[in-house]
């Protein structure tokens, strides 16, 4: 009995075993890079400049009454904030997305264009980089995590960070580098989701690999049982009389 189960033990760990090495390696790999890497940067949090204070003058602003009729809205929630291009009312509907206004002029915030992007752009970043590129994207990419037209303004940093700008306020709404696509890369890995979000945990190809590992985790100690079983065996046969 003892013979057959390890031969068959020794079979499925075997071939088993070669199946699933490749995604293992990916697990501690991809553990290994992702615990390495701290996380701030891969963030980019060190690479966006700490926003001075600005004291909002709320008699430059029109009152809230005023910009919602103005503008044919009326808001189950208003937000009265600073952005990189002056103080902005945010006016969320019943339904609907929000609708953001000049809070001195009461009218739309207006597109701007390259050079303003830049400028932008690099007002709120902290670094030994030049933005070397910019432009307005009609789509946000997967990687922002967002919808919608943003503006992406590219560094010539060592990180080859990138920042992705809303089009109406100019604030940094999402932060990427080269650094987050590689721990972006280990994570999908990691997980076996390659879609566009790249967060799913319970994908059927990492369930079904993980289950196939318990059988080489299995296997691999009913192995190692057999051989420590056999060589006691073994050491006792020796000591016995002969």
């Amino acid at each position: 009995m003892s013979a057959r189960l390890n031969r068959i033990s020794v079979w499925l760990h075997k071939w088993v075993g070669l199946i699933v090495a490749i995604q293992i390696a990916f697990w501690v790999i991809g553990g290994l890079v992702m615990v390495a890497l701290p996380i701030e940067q891969v963030r980019g949090e060190h690479r966006l400049a700490e926003a001075p204070a600005v004291q909002l003058d709320l008699d430059q602003a029109r009152a809230l009454a005023d910009i919602a009729a103005a503008a044919g809205v009326d808001p189950v929630r208003a937000e009265l904030s600073m952005t990189p291009r002056g103080a902005v009312w945010s006016l969320t509907p019943a339904e609907g997305v929000p609708v953001r206004l000049s809070a001195r002029s009461g009218q739309p915030m207006p597109a701007y264009d390259a050079t303003e992007a830049t400028r932008l752009a690099t007002l709120q970043y902290q670094g030994p980089g030049h933005a070397r590129s910019a432009e307005l994207l009609a789509e946000a990419p997967a990687e922002t995590g967002r919808e919608g037209p943003l503006w992406r303004v590219e560094f010539d940093d060592p990180e080859g960070t990138r920042f992705y700008l809303d089009t109406a306020t100019g604030a940094v709404v999402s932060r990427r580098s080269d650094l987050w696509s590689l721990f972006d890369t280990m994570w999908r890995l990691h997980i076996l989701d390659f879609g566009p979000a790249g967060d799913n945990i319970n994908s059927w190809w990492l369930i079904l690999l993980a289950g196939v590992s318990v059988i080489v985790v299995v296997t691999g100690l009913i192995l190692l049982v057999l051989r420590i079983g056999r060589d006691i065996a073994q050491h006792r046969s020796g000591r016995s009389p002969a």
